[in-house]
């Protein structure tokens, strides 16, 4: 049985790009994949629902503090994220080397434990508000990951400079890391859906210069 409920949309059937969505706490996979069809008119969309229930609101692991992941879930759950994703794109015919993961506040944290820990999962990370107050261990398969972190100028939960902080280690590892910080907290503003797109189609292109090259 598949750890999560998941909504697959195989978009136009001709772009390889795949985009895994992930949800904030107390949305739902039908929300965010509204806002993958916008990033992404054409590409093909795996929504994921999250599996953990915190007082009727869905998350994606379990926390001991509003800012303090239980961090023994967390492995676990990335584990099973990992192990998921490599088979649903299998599954449903897609290439990992085009597929991004799009995450929001704790869909976000997530994802980027998994860039963290095993980062060759997917090619991209779209990381929007995520919460990373502590410092993993380095991981020199991270190098060449592209990824692209929003985030908001006063958001109490994910402070602007632990943000910046994240791209600086993460540029350690040998990433392509894209900083965009608006002036608000942690609401998911328009400007953040347009250059997640803009992100994207850049992403896309890279990829069809690398396939070209591989052929030529």
């Amino acid at each position: 049985m598949d750890p999560y409920e998941h909504i697959y949309d195989d978009g136009d059937g001709n772009d390889g790009t795949t985009l895994v969505l992930l949800h904030g706490t107390g949305g739902d996979a039908a929300q965010f994949m509204k806002l993958g069809r916008a990033a992404a008119p054409t590409a093909a969309l795996i929504a994921l629902e999250g599996n953990v229930d915190e007082q009727g609101l869905a998350r994606f692991y379990r926390r001991v503090s509003a800012d303090i992941p239980d961090f023994e879930d967390l492995e676990n759950r990335s584990r099973d994220l990992a192990a998921f994703l490599a088979d649903a794109l299998q599954r449903h015919g897609r290439d990992p080397d085009r597929a991004v993961g799009v995450g929001y506040s704790n869909g976000a944290n997530i994802l980027a434990n998994l860039l963290f820990n095993q980062p060759r999962v997917l090619a991209g990370y779209a990381l929007m508000h995520p919460s990373i107050l502590y410092r993993p261990c380095s991981n020199k398969a991270i190098a060449g990951r592209k990824v692209l972190i929003t985030a908001g100028a006063d958001d109490p939960i994910a402070p602007e400079a632990e943000t910046r902080k994240l791209r600086a280690w993460l540029h350690k590892q040998g990433a392509t890391v894209d900083l965009m910080v608006h002036d608000g907290e942690q609401d998911l503003r328009e400007e953040e859906i347009d250059r997640l797109k803009a992100w994207l189609a850049e992403f896309c292109r890279a990829g069809r210069v690398n396939a070209m090259a591989d052929s030529a």
